[in-house]
Formats: structure tokens, sequence, C-alpha cells
């Protein structure tokens, strides 16, 4: 496997230098809203755009695609998720738009200087600009508050509330200058613990990013606090330092800095780490691909408690086919106190997502990951492991629309890992009607079966949903769950309703009410969700 894996990096790399400079231009956009079925993307201008065009969200300098546009205006788009990546209002998403021949055109006429004694000569305005209108401040966040309810005919330890919290900032160029400032505080607790909790605000505060950021040039930039690195997310959280410098061709960081603790997210400079990662983007024609390798050294006490290196393509140089491939590789091991250099791989995670026409799509992809070893930090774990089995997974599906406001899908997956007596495998399906007529509303009808070691199972469900343009969105579903267990445990037979309901009337105020009831033979069981959030 290891062998199989450098020869992947060799040819992704060897692409990578020969690749040309041209790339498709690339126009960004912002979520302004999200329907029970469909995002709502807003544009400067969608020129360029097109129904069935995927719009891609960017993450550590890779684009995933996440949206496929179904209706579009001058100003905005609507579409609707594709892939697994969860979008928030407000995080901006990109299309890749073809440059017209008049474009070019155009750029080969401005090549020439005018000739100026012409009496057809064009007046040409210089506009200078001075350092404050390329530090334009900005500040953008959020204010969220939600309820969670549980409550059953049981017991009454099943009933509870649950409060969260989070405040999201983001304050770029402050007073104009080339400081920035973000922040993500979350705040959640359960109401019957209050009294604990107000006494030790800390156990129920956890802040995932608080730092500032200074700008020293186009190029060069420096956090220093709390901050998650989305060129290398699959770090975490990071207390310390992150330079990031861009050049033309390369983009090169360094990281110092320490992890939190693994408990309540509180700062602990004793797990110290440090590593650096290089990026590369390039294009093959007129699309692109993007190749991060890092290394990462992370302590416990200043020993060392993990070594590894970490490897991420993303490549788009195929028409209407999006790869993405990362890879990690442990470099240190010790067993009964004894230290070793050694190469072990330890995920390896390959999807394409494949369009080879506006009626069908396709999704690939195979995961194979074992446990992370913290050698210091979880000793008496680390000794008593002689093999660290591999988990493999794998799974596909593909979507189809042969007519208008028809979509089918399958899907397929597969889960195994030495020494389980048998796979797991499940798979399923489902058909969406986006516009029934007279009421004008979605229907989609689901079903799947999983065959597991301990459990097989089926579950089909039925959803209805509807958008007002007014502003208000609901839907509401039914689903009938049941299990039949290989051991001494007894058969589920489960049915379960839901109910959703959302508004953007008050926008920049957006409120959404969910409910989901639960039974099963005499035990019922419901969870209700409030969510309210500000953004400004």
């Amino acid at each position: 496997m290891q062998r199989i894996l450098i020869y992947i990096l060799f040819i992704l790399l060897s692409v990578s230098i020969f690749a040309q400079s041209e790339i498709d231009t690339i126009i960004s956009g912002k979520v302004s809203y999200q329907s029970v079925e469909n995002i709502y993307v807003s544009f400067v201008d969608t020129k360029g755009i097109e129904k069935g065009d995927t719009l891609f969200l960017k993450k550590n300098r890779a684009y995933i695609p996440v949206i496929r546009t179904n209706y579009i205006s001058s100003k905005s788009i609507s579409g609707i998720s594709i892939g697994n990546s969860e979008l928030k209002i407000g995080d901006e998403v990109f299309a890749f738009v073809k440059i017209e021949s008049e474009e070019k055109k155009y750029q080969s006429e401005i090549s020439e200087p005018p000739d100026l004694t012409s009496s057809n000569a064009v007046n040409i305005t210089v506009k200078k600009y001075n350092k404050s209108d390329l530090n334009e401040p900005s500040v953008k966040g959020k204010l969220s508050v939600q309820s969670y309810s549980n409550f059953s005919n049981q017991a009454s330890k099943y009933d509870y509330q649950r409060w969260r919290y989070v405040f999201k900032l983001n304050a770029q160029n402050i007073g104009g200058s080339d400081l920035s400032y973000s922040q993500y505080i979350n705040f959640a607790y359960r109401s019957s613990e209050w009294k604990s909790v107000s006494s030790n605000l800390g156990q129920a505060i956890r802040v995932y990013d608080l730092a500032f950021n200074y700008k020293f040039s186009q190029s060069a930039s420096l956090w220093f606090g709390r901050h998650i690195n989305r060129k290398v997310s699959n770090i975490g959280t990071i207390d310390g330092l992150q330079f990031d410098l861009s050049l033309p061709v390369f983009t090169i960081g360094v990281v110092t800095g320490s992890r939190p603790n693994f408990s309540d997210m509180g700062v602990n400079t004793k797990l110290f780490e440090y590593g650096i990662y290089i990026n590369r983007f390039d294009t093959l024609g007129q699309r692109g691909m993007e190749n991060t390798l890092a290394y990462f050294e992370q302590t416990n006490d200043f020993k060392t408690d993990r070594r590894f290196l970490y490897f991420q393509h993303m490549n788009y140089a195929i028409t209407n086919t999006t790869i993405f491939f990362s890879s990690e590789i442990d470099l240190f091991k010790k067993e009964y106190g004894e230290s070793k250099s050694k190469l072990s791989l330890t995920s390896l995670f390959i999807s394409a997502n494949i369009r080879p026409s506006k009626i069908v799509s396709l999704y690939f992809s195979y995961d194979a990951r074992k446990n992370v070893i913290y050698y210091e930090t979880f000793k008496s774990f680390a000794d008593s492991v002689y093999e660290n089995e591999t988990r493999q997974g794998f799974r596909t599906r593909i979507t189809i629309k042969p007519l208008r406001n028809l979509y089918l899908g399958m899907n397929y997956g597969y889960r195994f890992r030495k020494g389980d007596p048998k796979p797991s495998n499940n798979y399923g399906g489902y058909v969406t009607y986006s516009l029934v007529p007279y009421i004008e509303s979605g229907i989609t009808l689901s079903a799947s079966n999983l065959t597991g070691i301990y459990a097989k199972g089926t579950m089909w469900g039925i959803r209805l949903y509807k958008d007002f343009d007014w502003g208000i969105g609901f839907a509401v579903g039914f689903r009938n769950i049941k299990y039949l267990f290989t051991q001494n445990i007894a058969d589920v037979v489960q049915q379960s309703v839901t109910f959703d309901i959302n508004t953007r009337l008050l926008d920049p105020i957006f409120a959404t009410v969910s409910y989901e009831g639960v039974f099963q033979d005499n035990r019922s069981s419901g969870r209700i969700l409030l969510n309210l959030s500000y953004r400004f």
C-alpha cells in the first residue's frame, strides 16, 4: 500500500510540474438563504453561469462541488445541494466561467498602445489607488440561539432541554489597517445543569477560533491566537502563530503553537506542535488542479506524540469531473518505550464526482483509515497496540434526471475491518419530483436496506416540501424502520414523523422550527428544535 501511495504522489506532482498556465474565469457569490430543498446564492452578475452548472466551496485551497444550479436571474441563482459539505448562510461559493472570445480579442487589442495622434483617439483616465482603498474595513458576523428539547414517555432521565449559543465574527481591515480579527465561540449546556455550569463557565464554553491576522503585504500574512487553518484543516485548532507566504506558483506556510486540551478545549502549552506546508496550484488547458504537502510534529511535554506527513490533491482538469485525494503517513512509532522512525499509512481517501451529461451524475469514494495514536498522551493504549487494523469503506451514488423535475437516485456502501466476521453492506434509492402539479410542491420517496455484522434492517419514507415566494418553507415526512438483530436483542420496529418550517420574513433574522416524533410499541419520544439567528 505504501509503495502504491508513493507512485500516486510521484505521478500527481509530475503532472503538476508540466501543467499549463490558462484557467477559466472564477466568479464568487454568497449563500443568501437556504430552504428545505433549495440553496440561494447572490452574485454581482451571473453572466456566464448556465442552468446545470456546478458551484464550488473552497476548502484548504481546494474547490469542492456543493450546488447544482436550477434557476438563474441576473443577480442570483438557486439550486440543489450536492456532495457532503454543509453550507451556511454567508459562505462564499465559486463558479468557473468560460472566457468569452470577445474578451480575448479585447485583451489582444489593448496590448498595443493607442495612437494618440489619431483623430479617433480615446481619452484614457488612470485612477491611482491609495493603500486605504485596498484596505476597506468590513464586519460580518452571526448570533444564534438554539433550543433542543427531548421528551419521552419512559423514565424522566430521557427528558431534557439543551441550549446552544453561537457568536461568530469576522472583522476585516480594522479601521482601514492591515489588521483583521475572527472568532467562533460556542456556549452549550443542559438547563438542568445550569447551577454547576454557572459556577464554572469554562466547562460549557468552546472557543474554536479567536485570532488576529496581520498582512505584511498582499502575499504575506501572520495569524496569532487560536485559529483553524483551512489549508491544513485536518490538524484542527492551533494556538500560536501561523505564517503564510504566497509566491507566483507556490504558497508556503509555517505553523508553531500548541493543541487545545482534548477534554475542555482549554489552552495547553505542553501540547506543543509545529509544522510546514507547501501548496501549488496549476492548470491543464482551461481547467485546474491543486496539491498540498504538509509535515507536522506534535508533542506532549515536548516529547514526540505524533509525527506525520499530509498530502492533498484536488483535480478538476477533466471536464465535468472533480477528483479529491488525501492521505496521512505517520513517521513515528513507539513500542514499550522504544522510539522508532517508521512509515505507516494512516489514512487514504479518494473520491470522484463525475457528470457525463446533464441527465446523469456519479459519485465514488474509497476510504481506508486507521486509528490515530498519540504515543505520549495515551501511553497505556499505545503500549497495548500491536497492530492497528485498517477500516475500509466504499461508497457510490448515481443520480439520474430523465425528465424535467424528476430525479432518480441509487446508492451503495461497503465497510469492512479485518477481524469482522463479514462486511457491512447498505444500499438504497430515492425518487424525487420537485414540482407536483396543482400543489406546486416537491415530494421524495426513499428506501434503504442495511446488512451488518450484528443486525439487518430496512427503512422507507416519504417527504413533502414546499417553498413559498413570500419567505416561508415547510416540510413534512414519515419513516418506517425495522431492525432485526442476530444477538439476544429484541427486534426494533418504529415509525417517525417529522415537521420543519423556516422563515426569512424578518431578514436578516432567520427562524426555524423542527419536530420529530418516534413511536415504537409502547414507547414514544419526541424532539423539538428551535433556532433563531441574526446575521450582520
